[in-house]
């Protein structure tokens, strides 16, 4: 395994737990934080502190970037003195924060003309899974770039996908996140909605939890976008809609407004019309692709 000598710029609630892991696999980490508190407790853990913030990419092959602002990630990598000017030859900088792909795009050629690659490796999960290294990371750029610092990566991750381009592996963060607070958002009017006629939202959640809902979705859907199918046929799309529907009216008997139900009642409404209405639930995936694009 190629030897790295890496700088890490950030020690928020995940730069910490991933510097640690990082140093547990054995790798020199420099830390560079405006907390001195937060460069205190990595240097407890094993890694060295920068002298100041504009010289931790001098000696440096592997600079990892967990700041949440972009503009301040593109100020690391971009001002005079910044880690294009100060990093080895052929050095790699990795952008764990959220940075919009274009601008990842921008990032790295810039960083490509000066002979460094730059990759954006997007996180999911939280503190846990940093501290136990089974975070899932979400890699766009440079091929050979993302081979080598693979085995790094893995230290932290054990649920990687390399995406291709620069700004693929935001993109998917973004999938992500539309996915989660959609998600989030339908359980918060289930819980509502529960609590309104009786029911504690401890009760709710657990309920659900046993069932398909939301833990078993993507376990369904999987084998339906591998093989190209979602619409499976038998009509269950009528069924989601007759059974949305009854929510709306269970909602209305109790005195409350579930905004989000309402707009995928609107979705699956038109889903039927069109000569669908033999469709399978999930071919919504394929009205999406069809008829909801913006113009």
């Amino acid at each position: 395994m190629e030897v790295f000598n890496i700088g890490f710029i950030g020690l928020g609630v995940m730069g910490q737990p991933i510097v640690a892991r990082l140093v547990q696999a054995g790798h020199a980490v420099e830390v560079s934080d405006l907390s001195a508190e937060a460069v205190a407790n990595a240097v407890a853990a094993g890694a060295t502190a920068a002298t100041n913030s504009s010289t931790i990419g001098a000696g440096k092959n592997l600079v990892f970037i967990s700041v949440t602002n972009a503009a301040i990630t593109e100020q690391i990598v971009c001002d005079p003195g910044g880690l294009l000017d100060t990093m080895d030859a052929g050095g790699i900088i990795v952008d764990l924060g959220t940075t919009p792909s274009p601008k990842c795009r921008e990032l790295a050629q810039i960083s490509t003309s000066k002979g460094k690659q730059f990759l954006d490796i997007p996180l999911s999960g939280s503190t846990p899974w940093a501290v136990n290294g089974t975070l899932a990371s979400m890699i766009g750029g440079d091929r050979q770039a993302f081979d080598r610092i693979k085995p790094v990566i893995e230290s932290f991750s054990d649920k990687i996908n390399y995406l291709g381009e620069s700004g693929s592996g935001q993109l998917l963060k973004l999938c992500h996140q539309l996915a989660f607070m959609s998600t989030l958002t339908g359980l918060a009017e289930a819980i509502a909605l529960g609590e309104r006629s009786g029911h504690s939202a401890a009760t709710v959640l657990k309920t659900i939890g046993d069932c398909v809902s939301p833990r078993h979705v993507i376990d369904f859907m999987l084998p339906m976008a591998e093989a190209d199918a979602f619409d499976q046929g038998g009509g269950s799309l009528a069924i989601g809609h007759k059974d949305l529907k009854a929510v709306l009216a269970t909602a209305e008997e109790a005195g409350i407004r579930l905004p989000l139900t309402e707009t995928v009642f609107g979705y699956f409404d038109k889903a039927l019309t069109g000569g669908r209405e033999k469709t399978d639930m999930f071919g919504v995936v394929q009205l999406a692709r069809d008829e909801f694009y913006a113009d």
